[in-house]
């Protein structure tokens, strides 16, 4: 088992995967046009479908770990850099939206900030990795930190999606799932990529990276990347969804989004057994964090340098070495404004004009700061350090037994401002790992795997997991997967200390723990000729102590649910190549999470996603035509008990996605797309919740309390209008 990203490996380990591959290829998306060097034909494929399989699932596409993990019974699946460039998206929760199975989108894209979640889970369950750097908001006061939005969309390379509890290698925060974006890297040669999109909402991008041999072998190399993007942004609110007082205010200001990415990588290829990649990496994002009954303007600026270090080492015997050392350091500057009210029963003069008196409730037309932020310069600041060092060593014992031994150290500690009062101590958490991977003898087509970790961290003690895993290949194409186990989720750090006007702190927090089972079985089998995948499965999950925010109480704070969250589901997966210039791939999850001994889904997660894709392609492969149509089933936010009120389902939308692509030149370096975003002009949300009058012209005169149901009611963000964007980009 290796680090996510490309990666040494022993001759064993390349013929174990080597033989994974034929069975394994029905778990991943379709690939576009080839580009890759074909291995020998397979009996049963014409050399366009094992061209495109080796695209997909080859050494040059796919990490370690993704190979070992399908082996051992995971299921995973690969998008790749082909797929995302068809979409033509922006960002990378557009690209989760659109093309991993099983994800909904938290929180806004447009807004500028957002979380992923497979499978029922929340902020808390699918962590993200980039390169196998954890992404995940550790909690500074003030406000969140949306570690996703770190990553660049147009030097992905490969995105890997795990379904199932993955804290075994990845530690807190992969309870139900794991994404990990694998980027573009220098190999040793001299290549470059230009790219310029315009389009909807004034929306700019321009990116470009280039890579290059330091010395005349290629054994050290270089590359250079960056990109700039800004939008105006869509209307993310109606003005059915603002209170009086943030109308008579001018109404919630626009959504204008820009995002500043550089960085550059280093490429030593010590020896043919050992290799080592860094990565340095700046980001700097601007964002409106806005909502119709608080905040009416709030300028949110993010920065996030991080340090990314991948070592490999194939000791030429039975042992590999691997080494993974990330550190990243966000910082948060937010300041926010509300309308200013008067709460003078005999009325307030005018601030633009004093002879004139403001009734009692109403706004004055002016904006005062929220408290506890601070303005411009003397803006509070929010952020965290992290540093985490992964070493993984396999040791091969026999054709028949492996073993991955290891250890994972996670230390971080906030970095905030000393007026949020969150301690700056470094919180450690250290683990052991050990996995056990059998292929016995006596059943050649079996692959077992039983792991365990060992954690230890300084606020929460010991914590003991377990992770098994198996996958039995029947031949003719058929195959069952099982895998499962225990992961957990630590507090963050806001969670647990920090204080504002209306949610306190919780000291006394404990972890989440999840339990998880999936499994599965599925066939790639020829119809007509051509190559039919399909995977049907299942799976189980157990959230325990689930933290959660208490309603009505002033003020709310956090705690743990005695209730288990049980959540349980089933997905079908397939793919089929239809000829030459068609095919096409579906997934379905249905989803049931509910507390024990409910029947009310829980909040943010749709009952069902069902996501396609249709490709075509021309005989001379210079035109492709790609259509991404996402049907959502219904998806709730629960409304406060005190109110009285009915859930509001914001789920329940069907919308399509599209684009047209045409290549230019010799060697088709020259491409030009254009991209239509939900191009059936479909009215939905993205996401859901519920406001109050707080600052609403009736509470403030007392005709409602805030116990009553007219001082709630439920808004939606609001999704892209029908938009267009055009691109242009080559490679040199």
């Amino acid at each position: 088992m290796l680090p996510l990203g490309y990666s040494v490996a022993s001759s064993e380990d390349r013929a174990a995967a080597d033989a994974a591959i034929a069975d394994i290829d029905q778990m991943f998306v379709q690939a576009p046009a080839p580009t890759a060097t074909a291995a020998p034909t397979a009996p049963t494929r014409t050399e366009a479908e094992r061209q495109d399989t080796i695209e997909v699932l080859g050494q040059k596409r796919s990490s370690e770990i993704a190979l070992e993990q399908v082996q051992f019974g995971n299921q995973v699946q690969t998008v790749t850099a082909e797929e995302i460039a068809g979409g033509g998206y922006t960002n990378f929760a557009e690209i989760s939206q659109g093309l991993i199975k099983g994800a909904n989108i938290g929180y806004s894209p447009d807004e500028g900030e957002y979380t992923i979640r497979l499978d029922g889970g929340g902020d808390r369950d699918t962590l993200v990795t980039l390169d196998g750097m954890p992404l995940y908001d550790r909690g500074p006061g003030v406000e969140d930190i949306w570690g996703a939005t770190l990553i660049d969309p147009h030097m992905i390379e490969t995105v890997e999606v795990f379904r199932g509890g993955q804290s075994l290698y990845f530690g807190s925060n992969a309870g139900i799932g794991l994404v990990n974006v694998v980027t573009k890297k220098p190999d040793g040669t001299t290549k470059g990529e230009f790219g310029i999109s315009y389009g909807s909402f004034d929306t700019r991008d321009i990116w470009g990276n280039y890579t290059f041999p330091v010395n005349d072998s290629g054994t050290h190399a270089l590359m250079f990347y960056g990109s700039r993007q800004g939008s105006e942004g869509p209307q993310l609110f109606s003005r059915e969804s603002q209170t009086d007082n943030h109308l008579a205010t001018g109404g919630i200001t626009d959504f204008t989004t820009s995002r500043d990415s550089t960085g550059m990588k280093y490429l030593w290829l010590i020896d043919d057994r050992s290799s080592l990649n860094a990565d340095l990496i700046y980001v700097e994002s601007f964002f409106q964090d806005t909502f119709p009954n608080t905040t009416i303007y709030g300028p949110t600026r993010v920065r996030m340098p991080a340090f990314n270090l991948q070592y490999d080492r194939d000791w030429n015997g039975p042992v590999s070495t691997d080494v993974n050392i990330s550190y990243r350091r966000p910082t948060l500057f937010n300041t926010k404004f509300v309308p200013q009210v008067c709460r003078d029963p005999a009325g307030c003069p005018q601030p633009s004009n004093p002879d004139n008196v403001v009734a009692f409730g109403d706004a004055t037309g002016n904006l005062e700061p929220q408290v506890s932020r601070g303005i411009g310069d003397e803006s509070i600041r929010g952020g965290f350090e992290e540093l985490v060092v992964t070493v993984l060593n396999r040791i091969r014992f026999s054709e028949s037994i492996a073993l991955v031994a290891g250890v994972q150290s996670t230390n971080y500690r906030d970095v905030s401002d000393a007026r949020v009062t969150i301690d700056d101590d470094v919180v450690s958490s250290n683990a052991l790992i050990a996995d056990l991977q059998l292929n016995p003898s006596f059943s050649p087509g079996t692959s077992v795997s039983v792991a365990v970790r060992f954690e230890n961290e300084a606020s929460f003690g010991n914590e003991t997991l377990g992770k098994f895993g198996l996958r039995h290949t029947m031949g003719n194409g058929f195959y069952l997967r099982a895998n499962g186990g225990t992961s957990f989720s630590l507090p963050r750090t806001n969670e647990l200390f920090f204080d504002s006007e209306t949610v306190i702190g919780n000291p006394d927090l404990k972890p989440e723990k999840t339990e998880t089972l999936n499994f599965g079985g599925g066939f790639e089998r020829e119809l007509n000729g051509r190559v039919l995948a399909l995977d049907i499965g299942g799976f189980m999950t157990d959230v325990k102590d689930r933290i959660e925010t208490t309603q009505g109480l002033t003020p709310n704070t956090r705690f743990n649910n005695d209730a288990v969250t049980e959540i349980r589901g089933w997905v079908v997966d397939a793919q089929y190549q239809f000829n030459d210039n068609w095919s096409a791939s579906a997934s379905y999850t249905r989803t049931d999470a509910e507390l024990e001994g409910s029947n009310r889904q829980i909040n943010a997660t749709p009952v069902s996603v069902a996501t396609g894709t249709l490709r075509y392609r021309s005989d001379s492969d210079r035109w492709h035509v790609t259509l991404l149509p996402r049907l959502q089933g219904d998806e709730f936010i629960q409304a406060p008990a005190v109110s009285g009120l009915p859930d509001l389902n914001y789920g329940d939308w069907f919308a399509v996605d599209g684009s047209v692509q045409y290549w230019l030149g010799n060697d088709r370096q020259h491409r030009l797309q254009l991209r239509v975003a939900n191009l059936l002009d479909e009215e939905y949300g993205q996401r859901g919740a519920f406001g109050n009058q707080f600052y609403g012209s009736a509470f403030i005169r007392g005709e409602f309390t805030n116990q009553d149901p007219e001082y709630f009611y439920p808004y939606v963000f609001q999704a892209k209008k029908r938009s267009f964007f055009v691109t242009y980009s080559t490679t040199f």
